[in-house]
């Protein structure tokens, strides 16, 4: 889903969770007793089951229009997501119901629990002194469904009565407990994003430089590659924003203010633009060996509009849903289809892209075996970048909906998927750029030329520095004040004098070794 980004994750176990639940709301009574079990009538059960269709078909969700009160807690998101775990939660009961009709009788010897629906969950026949154990449901979003409900079935083969209330109870405590470990792991995950996203930005900002200060590199794939740049920067600040400003801040969450929802709208375009200036560089490249023969110039208005253009269309489309059938606060869930509109065209731009590159690939291997050009090397090495980074990029729309369930695995999974999406820019500047031959020839060749006039620079200044003129032919040490000398000077005249004129010499520094002072001698000017 959506980048598989650090938000939900971290919404989830940091404190920000929209609906807690007192310990007496997670005791759920059982009313129906051992042997004592009621199975629903079938003209109810029909007609029930008839009644939730036809709600579903005619109102798959209700339309929720914005708050319009910032400063309290939004009291129609909240009747929103009551009615969205309403909605589940008839759906698990109706579905337990079956369940317990189709499922055969208890075949187990001894005392049992019978099979009953507990409220919340389904729990099938238990062995007495047996705690059984399930996920926990998705009804409420502060739940985390990778951890355990349980409920027990005591040696009387009766399930277990909470003793404040001499009911039923199942332990749904964990569910919404955030325990150290998880708000380790949240934080982890979150600062993860902070850096990956910052070493994203500073890497493309240098990688746009370089493409910006050598004109040597300027062309077309250089623009087009300078276009992807800057929407991975652009979504890069985005996400820092909304982790900043929106993740650690739960009082703006439930006040559900139209700017988060924009900031959702403007991460999910520059995502979509993402993958789609990735397209543009493959259809280039395709044009460029396959269509046109190397043909140096296209036009490129049409990449403009390709990777600018067209994901306003999806992301509008998904913001206008997401509004109307799932008018979450401020669109941080990721528990909807509604999504896949924007990830759709997103997976398809990966799909073509990628048997663009394959047919690119087999182009040019077929160009090497016949005439071995260097030309034909140089394009290879492009194609092999693009050719790199597509699995790697399109690899979260891929894995992500199989996240293990274990919980080992699942932490090692989370850990995996954010390095490989919050690290996206950083893995596009240096493929692109900081591994490209070019840019390397290019840059190798400055620092020369600065190393050049470095040294002549420094020449000069040390060839001024030499040739002072000494007053007498005598041996003078350079001293720092007081310090060891640093260089001797020698003067010789080297010219004698013409008809009577005053003498003209002409000096020469020969640098000699550094002589220690003798504190003992007379300087000559003082005798």
């Amino acid at each position: 889903m959506s980048s598989y980004s650090a938000w939900e994750s971290c919404n989830r176990a940091l404190p920000l969770a929209l609906h807690e639940m007192s310990p007496k709301q997670r005791e759920i009574p059982d009313r129906r007793r051992r042997g004592n079990l009621r199975k629903p009538r079938l003209r109810f059960h029909l007609v029930n089951r008839f009644t939730l269709l036809l709600l579903l078909l005619l109102n798959p969700t209700p339309a929720v229009q914005a708050p319009t009160n910032l400063s309290e807690p939004s009291p129609t998101n909240e009747a929103f997501l009551r009615t969205i775990g309403r909605k589940k939660l008839l759906e698990a009961q109706y579905g337990c119901y079956d369940r317990i009709q189709e499922l055969p009788p208890y075949e187990g010897e001894g005392l049992y629990c019978n099979r009953t629906w507990d409220g919340w969950l389904c729990w099938d026949d238990t062995p007495a002194g047996v705690t059984a154990f399930q996920n926990c449901p998705d009804y409420f979003p502060d739940f985390d469904v990778t951890e355990k409900a349980s409920k027990y079935c005591d040696e009387n083969g009766e399930w277990f009565r909470h003793p404040d209330s001499n009911r039923t109870w199942s332990n749904y405590t964990l569910c919404n407990a955030f325990t150290s470990e998880k708000l380790h792991n949240a934080y982890a995950l979150y600062y993860l994003a902070l850096v990956g996203h910052s070493l994203s930005i500073a890497a493309l900002i240098t990688s746009l430089g370089i493409y910006l200060f050598f004109k040597s590199l300027r062309c077309q794939r250089v623009t087009v590659h300078k276009n992807m740049f800057l929407t991975y920067i652009l979504n890069s600040i985005i996400i820092i924003i909304h982790l900043v400003e929106v993740v650690p801040n739960g009082d703006l969450v439930r006040r559900d203010p139209i700017s988060c929802k924009v900031l959702h709208f403007f991460h999910q375009y520059m995502m979509a633009c993402n993958y789609f200036w990735m397209l543009c560089e493959g259809i280039y490249l395709h044009t460029l060996i396959v269509v046109a023969m190397f043909a140096e110039e296209q036009r490129l208005c049409w990449y403009y509009l390709l990777g600018w253009g067209f994901p306003v269309i999806p992301t509008t489309i998904h913001a206008v849903t997401r509004a109307l059938y799932y008018n979450d606060n401020c669109w941080l869930s990721v528990e909807t289809h509604l999504l896949y509109i924007v990830h759709g065209p997103i997976m398809v731009a990966l799909v073509v892209n990628f048997f663009f590159l394959l047919n690119i690939v087999r182009v040019l291997v077929t160009k090497l075996r016949q005439t071995h050009q260097a030309e034909t090397y140089m394009y290879l090495k492009a194609v092999k970048a693009t050719m790199v980074l597509v699995p790697l990029l399109g690899i979260q729309f891929v894995v992500f909906p199989w996240r293990p369930s274990n919980k080992i695995l699942g932490k090692i999974y989370d850990y995996f998927m954010h390095f490989l999406i919050h690290f996206q820019g950083f893995f596009v500047a240096t493929i692109y750029c900081f591994f490209n031959h070019e840019v390397q020839v290019a840059v190798k060749r400055h620092w020369a030329k600065l190393k050049i006039r470095w040294r002549q620079r420094w020449g000069r200044r040390r060839r001024r520095a030499n040739n002072r003129v000494v007053a007498a032919p005598r041996v003078t040490a350079f001293a720092e004040p007081g310090g060891l000398p640093i260089y001797i000077c020698h003067q010789e005249p080297r010219n004698p004098p013409v008809n009577n004129n005053p003498v003209q010499e002409r000096t020469e520094v020969i640098p000699l070794n550094v002589i220690q002072e003798d504190p003992s001698a007379v300087p000559e000017d003082s005798a």
